[in-house]
Order: C-alpha cells, then sequence, then structure tokens
C-alpha cells in the first residue's frame, strides 16, 4: 500500500485540469506546441500538463498490471486528458486502483482473455468468402485490435465484410458480448511513395522519413526496404545499408547501419522550428497524446487509440502495431511518433490523410531496439 500512497500523492500533485499552473511550456518543444494546439486544442500550458499526465499515467499502468496479475483488463486515459481508467475482473482490486490516483473499472473480460482470442486471429488465415454478390472493392478485414475501454474485441471490416467478421470472431471463442464490428470505408496503406522530398530514399528510388537514430544508425519502417537496400539522401549521398528488416508479419520495423562520416543525432525534424530532442522510450498508454514527423506532412498530434493492433495491408497483415487518429500521408512511413521528448515508434501506414483526417498505425520503437539490439541516441 505505500507504493499506492506514493502514487497517489503523484496523481494529486500533477496537474489534473488542463487549466492548473504547470512547469515552463518551454519544457517542450514550439514544433509540439503548435502541433497540439492545431491538432488537440491545447495551449502551452495545457499542453505540457497533458505530456506529464500521460508519462505519469504509463508508470501507474505498469504498477498496477503487475500488482493485478490476470486480474489486469487494460487502461486507458479519457478523452479529457487527465483521467486515467483502469480495469480490473475482480471488484477487491478497486480500492487498489483507487489508491494509485486512478479511476477503477470492474469488467467481464479479461485483457489476456481477449489477447488470447487476438492471437488466435494471428494465426487464422484470413480470407474474404467469394460470392457472385461481393464486391471485391468494398470487401476486406482491415484491422483488428483489443479495445480497453469497450473490454473487447475489435475487428474493422469494409461493408461487404462484416458477416465474415463476425464469423471470424466466433471461429476464436468470442461471443457476442466480446468483440464488436466496426465497418469502415477504406483498407490500410502503407506511407512509401515515389516523388522528390527531403528524406531519404531507398535504391534511390522510394522515398521514407527516418525514425530515430541509434548508435550505429537509424530505424525505420520495415515496408520501406529490404536487408541490403540502400538509403541516400535526395542528392544520392550515402547514409547507410538495410542491416535488418521485417514487413510484413509480426512488425513492420527496419535498421539501417550508417555509413561511416555520418553524424548520428537524437534528435526529431521540427521543420522550421527547430529539432527535438530525444531523451527516452517510455511507452504511452491508450488515450495519451502523441505526435508524428514525416517527411510529406511535418508534425502532426493526436492520440493513442489501441495498442497491440493487427493490420492488413495489400502485402499482408502486420501485428503489433499502435493506433492513433494522427493523420499522415505518402513518404511519411518510418517518421517518428513521440510523446513529450520519449520516442514512441516508426509509422507504418494508415488511412486517410491530413486534409480530411485519418487513422495511422505506428511501430512501437522498444521492440526495434530489442530485436536488433540497439540503443537509442539521446540529444
Amino acid at each position: 500500500m505505500e507504493l499506492f500512497r506514493f502514487l497517489a500523492f503523484l496523481a494529486a500533485i500533477l496537474p489534473v485540469a488542463y487549466g492548473a499552473p504547470t512547469q515552463a511550456s518551454t519544457n517542450l518543444h514550439p514544433k509540439i506546441l503548435a502541433a497540439m494546439k492545431r491538432d488537440l486544442g491545447l495551449d502551452a500550458e495545457q499542453a505540457t500538463a497533458r505530456v506529464a499526465r500521460d508519462l505519469w499515467a504509463s508508470d501507474v499502468i505498469e504498477q498496477l498490471r503487475t500488482s493485478a496479475g490476470d486480474s489486469f483488463a487494460g487502461a486507458w486515459i479519457a478523452e479529457d486528458g487527465t483521467t486515467l481508467n483502469v480495469a480490473v475482473t475482480d471488484e477487491a482490486l478497486a480500492a487498489d486502483v483507487t489508491a494509485a490516483g486512478a479511476t477503477p473499472a470492474v469488467v467481464a473480460n479479461s485483457l489476456s482473455k481477449l489477447e488470447q482470442a487476438k492471437l488466435a486471429l494471428d494465426n487464422t488465415d484470413i480470407e474474404q468468402a467469394n460470392t457472385l454478390a461481393t464486391d471485391s472493392a468494398n470487401s476486406g478485414i482491415a484491422a483488428y485490435y483489443v479495445d480497453v475501454a469497450a473490454n473487447k474485441l475489435v475487428i474493422e471490416a469494409l461493408p461487404a465484410s462484416t458477416a465474415h467478421a463476425e464469423t471470424l470472431a466466433a471461429q476464436v471463442g468470442l461471443v457476442a458480448s466480446e468483440f464488436e464490428v466496426r465497418t469502415v470505408q477504406e483498407m490500410p496503406t502503407t506511407l512509401a511513395t515515389i516523388r522528390g522530398g527531403d528524406a531519404y530514399y531507398i535504391n534511390r528510388s522510394a522515398r521514407c522519413s527516418i525514425g530515430f537514430s541509434v548508435t550505429t544508425g537509424f530505424v525505420s519502417a520495415g515496408h520501406c526496404g529490404t536487408s541490403g537496400s540502400s538509403a541516400t539522401t535526395s542528392s544520392g549521398a550515402s547514409l547507410g545499408t538495410f542491416s535488418g528488416s521485417v514487413f510484413p508479419g509480426n512488425a513492420d520495423m527496419s535498421y539501417i547501419r550508417a555509413s561511416s562520416g555520418n553524424t548520428l543525432s537524437g534528435t526529431i525534424d521540427g521543420y522550421g522550428q527547430g529539432d527535438i530532442s530525444v531523451s527516452g522510450s517510455t511507452a504511452s498508454a491508450t488515450g495519451a497524446s502523441i505526435c508524428r514527423s514525416g517527411s510529406t506532412t511535418g508534425v502532426h498530434c493526436g492520440t493513442v487509440r489501441a495498442l497491440g493492433a493487427t493490420v492488413t495491408y495489400a502485402e499482408g497483415r502486420v501485428t503489433g502495431l499502435t493506433q492513433t487518429n494522427v493523420c499522415a500521408e505518402p513518404g511519411d512511413s518510418g517518421g517518428s511518433f513521440y510523446t513529450g521528448s520519449q520516442a514512441q515508434g516508426v509509422t507504418s501506414g494508415g488511412s486517410g490523410d491530413c486534409t480530411r483526417g485519418g487513422t495511422t498505425y505506428f511501430q512501437p520503437v522498444n521492440e526495434i531496439l530489442s530485436t536488433y539490439g540497439l540503443t537509442l541516441v539521446r540529444g
């Protein structure tokens, strides 16, 4: 209980309302502040308080995940940006959640149960049934993930595939109260493109964006290039060679080993307002604020919508991605996702654009670092 009292104390002293006084707004880069104002409607003090609260929430969630064990059912930050909700299946644990400064929700399904159902889907050969009445352009399973706030497995499907999605849910043992089919209008796509721009080029053709510098190179998206592919600047100067790449499958990640003579900076391009320093890679929770930097559209912000999503691209399914409501466009692939100064991941793909809005997925950076044994360069 001493730990919970300490966490409750932190919750009390951190800003719990956007208008509350907080640390100097200069702790967040001006480009982040500008993007959070444009995309989230937050002024400088509100944005700084939001990021502080998001990072605090990550710590509390991990503590409660450990203490609740199999009764842990997920956690999310509410749309108000201040309320941390933690779901458990055992009502006796609600007091511990409250003591830690979070709001308890007693639900029917544990996170492990829903994740096991999702894993079963990952191991299923998902094919849209072909019928004479089916419009192939209007059919397909776009993505699926655990929605912790709804306490359900969500399957996103094009209009002609909703019945197929329901069948898939039944095949992995879920009943109607344990899943939800949500209709979407388009399939996700990766975001590489062949056109000019200030980024890096793969085999001097397709363009992607750098994710984060590591001590021996940089990381990006796997669909950007395969092992042995070259990475160059727009002028053709060598940046390095793809040393490892995974896509599709259990990740969308790549590691580019840098050529000699290149400077590896622990910063993110702020697009006209200076660089944004990277200080770590603490993962953000569902509902947390998050920003993205990419060579096509610059900096845009939004919130984390779901963790561990499986996404269906034309090239195949990719598991373990994070879903956000941040927009992105072709050429932004591989670029940096971050909360404050904490690296989160590299842009994978999505749907929509930065004119009408959209959904974008990212590959968590910590998995890239652990897979290839890499260390972030910090600013």
